[in-house]
């Protein structure tokens, strides 16, 4: 394993494959590492997906917090670094901030967040693959990079001018940063590869090096990736139709490729993606042996140890054995936990074992991770909310594979996630004409709607799920059709026996100048609210509303970890900090959020908060508060 190097040193180079530059660019060094097979493989080790982020969409306009994750910081790229990653992948949608022919211009705010995101991660000295995602998918709205599509001439067209301003825009950036040409296109179906659709794909692929290649002398020697047919194995063959690109513009000091494969695996699906599947929860020989019921339902094929490893020797063969590494860009399995015990056992063994075989070929896996915890298209391992790790059998199991010794912090914090599977709401309805109906949604997009008595005065409105959720996105609105004046006013809020009285959502509304519905309940302020009971949490964050519960039940008011000469005492609906004059104050949520940072001016200093729980820094002394 080389040493790491400072990202911040100036840089300049001399003739490149087709042009003179003497820019200064963010994390260059004054040596692009000009790294083999082997050596780039053993440098990015193990990876992780910042997934449904940066290649999140609402109706085609890509959007970083919209499908529900918290807008990436640095503290997680040190998290991602600590917790036994080498490489990030960050997935980016462009869609409809590319613009319009012939220069089809990127957004300068969106690539600016996009540049933004990978420094960050280039800072903790992370190998960072970055990509066009969700613009290959039918079924996103805007998508383009179509092979399927008859209008071919004007999709390559912009895919050049596309890739001509990213290799641009980093085109000094050093050996860290790598460019994936695009993320699981193909025709839409699952049936046999239509070949014409194929070689579209390729004259993708030949149109990405060959743009790439002459920006700078930097990206002549960049290491790129080149996916094939939806990355699936099997399809990313010659014998199917896979065709590497001629490398014409490499630049001619380089000895060997410098063209990576990439594929996914998430085989068996009904263990590692179908989250709806509670049968299918275990995996490998043994478990084949000791409980078949519980493994995949095509048979000990699909769950033979020795498939997975097939599928590996075949990559091996047609890859890394001929001098191209493969990345494993996408893997994991989503958490059964709630439908069997065991699962964590088994899916980290999956883990261990997909991590191994890559190890054995000279793959890189890079694990998928999208942000949802629990059942529901939970394939994270991360909590993005506390920048800590919540599946650490999963981190374990890489960690074992790559035979890496790493801390991992489980104390905090001291909190369980809960599935909800129950939701009342009460309120009072004044003035109403007509019964309205209260609707919620949950994170699986389902809705349940309940009408409402017109008169209705601490009237409770059951909106449990039909099973178990893994949290809301929605907390209510009231809908009707009488444009009369009238308002509502919620009391309380209950889930799973635990009642909410905290200002979490908007008391009350008057049904004034909305059409057809009352805006939503919830206030969207960010944090952790605190049960009645003090047993519970809710956990907001973007779109996603989760239910925690609190392993602590602290019942007490001011609590000093270490004595300081400042008192900090308990007031209504905050706390106040006493003869800390000039001393820094930061006040955190237990799940690591900062919510106040400020500095003490006189001998009072109050800070107003919600009910919960927090950390307080003064100075460098901490102390814990709850409020009531």
């Amino acid at each position: 394993m080389r040493m790491s190097k400072s990202l911040h040193n100036l840089f300049t180079f001399g003739m490149g494959a087709a042009m003179l530059s003497m820019s200064v660019p963010a994390f260059a060094d004054n040596q692009f590492d000009d790294l083999n097979q082997h050596e780039i493989v053993e440098a990015m080790g193990a990876g992780w997906n910042l997934g449904n982020t940066l290649e999140a969409n609402s109706n085609g306009t890509p959007n970083e917090t919209c499908w529900g994750n918290p807008e990436t910081s640095p503290a997680l790229m040190k998290l991602i670094k600590r917790s036994g990653f080498n490489t990030i992948r960050i997935p980016v949608s462009y869609l409809s901030k590319i613009g319009s022919a012939p220069d089809y211009k990127i957004d300068p705010t969106w690539l600016a967040r996009v540049k933004e995101v990978i420094d960050m991660a280039l800072a903790e000295d992370l190998y960072v693959i970055t990509n066009i995602h969700g613009d290959g998918y039918h079924g996103v709205t805007g998508g383009w990079l179509l092979c399927d599509s008859p209008n071919q001439t004007e999709i390559k067209a912009k895919y050049k001018a596309f890739w001509k301003q990213i290799a641009t825009e980093f085109k000094d950036y050093d050996e860290h940063l790598i460019f994936e040409s695009m993320n699981e296109v193909f025709d839409g179906t699952y049936g046999p590869v239509n070949i014409n659709y194929y070689n579209n794909i390729n004259d993708y692929n030949q149109i990405f090096v060959e743009t790439v290649r002459p920006i700078s002398l930097n990206n002549a020697k960049r290491w790129l990736l080149i996916p094939g047919w939806n990355t699936d194995i099997d399809n990313t063959s010659e014998s199917r139709g896979f065709k590497i690109p001629n490398d014409t513009y490499l630049d001619r000091s380089v000895i060997g490729k410098r063209l990576m494969i990439s594929v996914h695996y998430y085989s068996p699906w009904d263990l590692c993606g179908d989250d709806t599947d509670a049968g299918v929860t275990r995996w490998g020989d043994d478990a084949w042996r000791k409980s078949q019921n519980k493994c995949t339902t095509y048979g000990q094929g699909a769950n033979s140890e020795s498939t997975m490893a097939g599928q590996f020797d075949k990559v091996k063969n047609w890859f890394t054995s001929q001098g191209y590494p493969v990345v494993v860009g996408e893997y994991g399995t989503v958490d059964k936990s709630a439908y069997d015990s065991e699962n964590p056992t088994y899916t980290a063994y999956w883990t261990k074992t997909l991590c191994e075989n890559a190890r054995r070929i000279g793959a890189v896996p890079v694990l998928w991770d999208n942000g949802h915890l629990s059942t529901a298209k939970g394939f994270a391992t991360i909590n993005r909310t506390s920048n800590t790790v919540a599946r650490t059998y999963i981190t374990e199991a890489i960690n074992e594979a790559f035979d890496q010794e790493i801390e991992i912090d489980t104390t905090t914090p001291k909190t369980k996630l809960e599935l909800i599977t129950s939701y009342i709401v009460n309120l009072t309805v004044k003035g109403a004409k007509e019964n309205p109906k209260f609707k919620c949604q949950y994170a699986d997009w389902s809705e349940v709607a309940k009408e409402v008595p017109n008169t209705a005065s601490n009237y409770d409105v059951d909106l449990s799920p039909a099973s178990k959720m893994d949290g809301l996105t929605n907390m209510g609105y009231l809908e009707y059709k009488n444009d009369s004046l009238y308002s509502f006013t919620v009391n309380k809020v209950t889930i799973n026996g635990h009642e909410f009285t905290s200002p979490i959502v908007k008391k009350s509304l008057m049904a004034q100048s909305y059409k057809n519905a009352l805006p939503n309940i919830w206030g969207k302020d960010a944090g952790e609210y605190l049960s009645d009971d003090g047993k519970a949490y809710l956990s907001i964050t973007g779109n996603s509303i989760s239910l925690l519960l609190n392993l602590e039940d602290d019942k007490s008011c001011i609590d000093a970890i270490e004595a300081v000469s400042a008192n900090v005492i308990s007031i209504d609906g905050g706390i106040s900090i006493l003869g800390a004059e000039g001393e820094s104050i930061e006040v955190y949520s237990l799940l690591g959020t900062c919510v106040a940072n400020t500095i003490a001016t006189g001998y009072q200093t109050t800070i107003m908060l919600h009910s919960g729980a927090y950390v307080v820094k003064v100075g460098n002394k901490t102390y814990k508060a709850v409020v009531r």
